[in-house]
């Protein structure tokens, strides 16, 4: 399978890392305005050629899936451009910055017939993983999940590469990250009696950087209603990411791979390549299988429609 990689920054390299590590791919294209990046990750990773130009890397008949790790503004026209093209997409989280863009790039998925993949990375995790097995076999009934994504990024964001920064919207972006665990942990659902509170917009960002989002969630896998508690902030200077879900039976937290409980820890594993590699593995499989990835778009949508319902809030509050 040849590969088109959009965007050269630090998710274009653990992309590259983890195709690179596949049998029966081929890293074909880097697109990047940047010709200096562009030409850097090519020669790191093996790539056949570099374009500035995203159309032109698209019209080219050897390409049959698209890895987008570009900004998140760009994320849905990217998306919904390689789409029309009839390629594969594997797309960085936010898929788009509305529920609406996220349902239009669904229906041309579908009616394009290419498979549409969002980087929910945390998903295969393997304390995620063993959580998720727990519920299934009906071994741990969770009552209250709380997730939590605390950082520090009070304007522009700027990975590793030097080049000019891109205002991240906290909900869309690590709010997408909290909400896709919940709908993984107790099942794809739509939301009852939402509320979200929000702070204060950062003056150089006319955004609040906090927000805090419950719900109640009557789940698919065991029938039972559960509390929902998502809390986010951009302000902390103390780093916290993790999701503390209350069971019957025990009180488990997943942390950056890991699985613990009062006792200890459960499952050991970093958060580093093993989930990019198991990621990237389904969504070839899903392409070459013809069949839905394990992050379909039913569960996109779900997130989504939690996101906007949050979103909604805070414009309501804009618009006094």
């Amino acid at each position: 399978m040849r590969i088109c990689m959009v965007g050269s920054g630090r998710m274009a390299n653990a992309h590259s890392r983890a195709l690179g590590e596949l049998p029966d791919v081929e890293l074909h294209t880097v697109v990047d305005p940047d010709r200096d990046y562009a030409e850097a990750l090519r020669e790191r990773y093996g790539y056949r050629r570099t374009l500035p130009d995203l159309d032109e890397a698209l019209a080219q008949e050897a390409i049959d899936a698209v890895v987008i790790c570009t900004p998140n503004p760009l994320h849905a026209p990217q998306s919904a451009a390689a789409l029309r093209a009839g390629k594969h997409v594997l797309c960085e989280i936010p898929l788009a910055l509305s529920l609406a863009d996220t349902e239009e790039l669904a229906h041309l998925a579908e009616a394009n017939r290419r498979c549409l993949m969002v980087c929910h990375t945390e998903r295969f995790e393997a304390g995620r993983m063993e959580l998720r097995r727990r519920i299934a076999v009906g071994e741990f009934h969770p009552v209250h999940v709380l997730g939590r994504y605390y950082m520090l990024r009070r304007g522009e964001l700027k990975t590793e590469q030097a080049r000019e920064g891109w205002v991240d919207n906290m909900l869309w972006h690590h709010g997408c990250h909290v909400v896709d665990a919940v709908m993984d942990i107790v099942g794809t659902h739509e939301p009852i009696d939402l509320h979200a509170q929000w702070g204060p917009a950062w003056p150089s960002l006319d955004l609040p950087l906090d927000v805090d989002v419950h719900w109640r969630a009557l789940s698919p896998i065991t029938g039972d209603e559960v509390l929902v508690t998502m809390s986010l902030s951009h302000h902390a200077q103390w780093a916290e990411h993790d999701y503390h879900v209350i069971g019957l039976e025990d009180d488990l937290l997943a942390d950056h791979g890991a699985l613990r409980h009062q006792e200890g820890v459960l499952v050991e594993e970093s958060a580093g390549s093993a989930r990019i590699i198991r990621q990237d593995t389904e969504f070839l499989a899903a392409v070459r299988e013809s069949r839905a990835p394990e992050v379909d778009m039913a569960s996109v949508l779900a997130t989504m429609g939690v996101l906007q319902q949050a979103w909604e809030v805070w414009l309501r509050r804009e618009a006094g």
